[in-house]
C-alpha cells in the first residue's frame, strides 16, 4: 500500500510540474538526414563559403533542425531549447543562424551573448563563431578573463571617430559616447558581470539573442549570481524602447 501511495503522490507532482507550450511538442532530430548546404534554403552566400573554406559542405540533424526553426519557411522568433550530445554539432547549430540574421545589421552594437561557465567551452564557442562571422562583416569578442580586465575592454568598447571637418567640443566628448567594438559576444559568468558592473559603454541595450550554453552547469550555484541580472536588463531595455 505504501508503495503504491508513493506511486500516486510522484504522479501527482510530476503533473504539478509547469511545461511550457512548446516543450509538449519537441522536434526529434532522429528523424532528419544530413543537410548538404547547397539545399539550405536562404542561407547566405558569403556564410556558405566560409563553411565550405573550413570543410564543411553539409549540416548534421540538430543544425538542420535550428535552422528550420530560426531561418527556415514558417520560422518566427521565440526561444528554443536545444538538447544534444557533445559532438553533435550543436555550437554550429546556434551560431550560424545567429550570424544569418546579423549579416544584414548597418551598426555596430552588442547584439549576441553567448555565456558559458568554462574559460576551455569559451574559446571554443568563440572559435566557431570566427569561423564565419567575418565573412558578412561581423566582429567576435572574448570576455573570459584570460587578458586583463584593461586589454579586454580595448577589444570591447570603442570611441567613434571624429567626422573630417566637424569641430567637436572637448568638454562635450565623454563616456556617453563610447560603444561597442563587437556585434557578439562569447564570456564566462564572472568576466561578463565585471563588465557590467564596471566597463562604461558596456550595454544589453541592443542584444537580440541570449545563448546560455551548458544550461545545467550554468544553473549552479557556484554560477548563479549572473543570472537574474543578464535577462534582467535585457528585459528592461526591451520594454523601455517599446
Amino acid at each position: 500500500m505504501e508503495e503504491e501511495e508513493a506511486r500516486e503522490q510522484k504522479k501527482i507532482a510530476r503533473k504539478k510540474v509547469a511545461v511550457l507550450p512548446w516543450m509538449r511538442s519537441p522536434v526529434d532530430v532522429g528523424s532528419l538526414n544530413k543537410c548538404p548546404l547547397t539545399h539550405l534554403p536562404f542561407l547566405h552566400p558569403r556564410l556558405e563559403a566560409a563553411l565550405c573554406s573550413s570543410g564543411i559542405d553539409s549540416l548534421f540533424p540538430v543544425q538542420v533542425a535550428v535552422w528550420q526553426e530560426t531561418i527556415g519557411p514558417g520560422s518566427f522568433a521565440r526561444d528554443i531549447c536545444v538538447n544534444s550530445p557533445t559532438g553533435s554539432g550543436k555550437t554550429l547549430a546556434y551560431a550560424l543562424p545567429i550570424v544569418q540574421i546579423l549579416s544584414t545589421r548597418v551598426v555596430k552594437c552588442l547584439r549576441a551573448l553567448v555565456v558559458l561557465p568554462t574559460r576551455d567551452l569559451a574559446l571554443q564557442v568563440r572559435d566557431v563563431f570566427a569561423t564565419i562571422a567575418p565573412a558578412v562583416g561581423l566582429s567576435v569578442g572574448l570576455a573570459v578573463g584570460q587578458s586583463s580586465i584593461a586589454d579586454e575592454i580595448s577589444m570591447l568598447i570603442e570611441r567613434p571617430k571624429p567626422e573630417a571637418g566637424i569641430c567637436y567640443d572637448p568638454a562635450e566628448h565623454h563616456s556617453t559616447e563610447l560603444q561597442s567594438a563587437v556585434d557578439i559576444l562569447v564570456a564566462t559568468p564572472g568576466r561578463l558581470m565585471d563588465h557590467i558592473n564596471n566597463t562604461k559603454g558596456f550595454t544589453l541595450e541592443h542584444l537580440r539573442f541570449l545563448v546560455v550554453d551548458e544550461t545545467d552547469r550554468l544553473l549552479r550555484e557556484a554560477y548563479k549570481s549572473w543570472l537574474p541580472t543578464t535577462p534582467e536588463l535585457f528585459v528592461s531595455y526591451s520594454r523601455s524602447t517599446r
